[in-house]
């Protein structure tokens, strides 16, 4: 490995960051909304920490030559993480206030996520380029960019009811992909990155229609029960 920075094989990570990015926002912001409102800038400060001690990691483990005890840690934690977005989806659907059980297991998700997600993004940078550099650049791009979808998923799930029903639906599909993903990267070539055992294109569009699907269905549903509700108000005369 080399600590060549060239600025066409940068650009291409960075490209390739920002899509492994996308997948992995939505069972983060899962754990997020799943949390009461007023925890929600704690769940996300848990996401940050979380990537900066993972990103932490994965740089010291490169240079003391540890990937594979990280790449097992990272593993687990992935593991962890999706199973506790994957609760955290249930929670949004049928809890909108949230609890301190949801906040736990929502704050939960985050670090655990932000702590395994930099391990898995690695093996995909290193099967774009040969420069360490070039590669541990774009994990840090890669940790900036969940931060940011994650921060604006939540915050478009905190206007709108309906898109937090999206994001949990489009979380748990998410969730499934991204574990199927690393699956098969743990039982064969950890060299062809994670996320490839469906295309990522195919994942992003998925996600992206059962979120819109999600939506659709979360908006009839909270409609349907505003209706209900006002019908079950009794009627006074004045």
């Amino acid at each position: 490995m080399s600590l060549d920075l060239d600025p066409l094989e940068l650009l291409a990570a960075a490209l390739m960051a920002v899509m492994l990015a996308m997948p992995i926002a939505f069972p983060v912001a899962a754990g997020v909304i799943a949390a009461p409102r007023r925890i929600w800038s704690g769940a996300g400060l848990a996401l940050g920490l979380g990537l900066l001690v993972g990103v932490g990691a994965v740089i010291a483990a490169h240079f003391a030559d540890r990937q594979g005890v990280v790449a097992v840690i990272s593993g687990i934690a992935l593991v962890l993480g999706l199973l506790g977005a994957v609760a955290s989806a249930v929670f949004i659907v049928v809890r909108s206030d949230g609890s301190m059980l949801t906040a736990v297991v929502g704050i939960l998700t985050c670090v655990l996520i932000g702590l395994a997600e930099p391990a898995q993004v690695l093996p995909a940078m290193f099967g774009l380029t040969q420069s360490a550099l070039v590669a541990l650049t774009a994990v840090v791009i890669e940790a900036v960019v969940v931060a940011l979808v994650v921060a604006a998923l939540v915050a478009a799930g905190g206007r709108v009811r309906a898109l937090q029903i999206g994001v949990a639906a489009a979380s748990v599909v998410a969730a499934i992909l991204i574990g199927v993903g690393a699956l098969v990267v743990a039982t064969g070539d950890a060299a062809t990155g994670p996320l490839l055992s469906v295309p990522l294109s195919t994942q992003l569009i998925v996600i992206v229609a059962v979120l819109v699907l999600g939506t659709i269905g979360g908006g009839v549903a909270s409609g349907v029960r505003s209706r209900r509700d006002a019908d079950a108000e009794p009627v006074t005369d004045r």
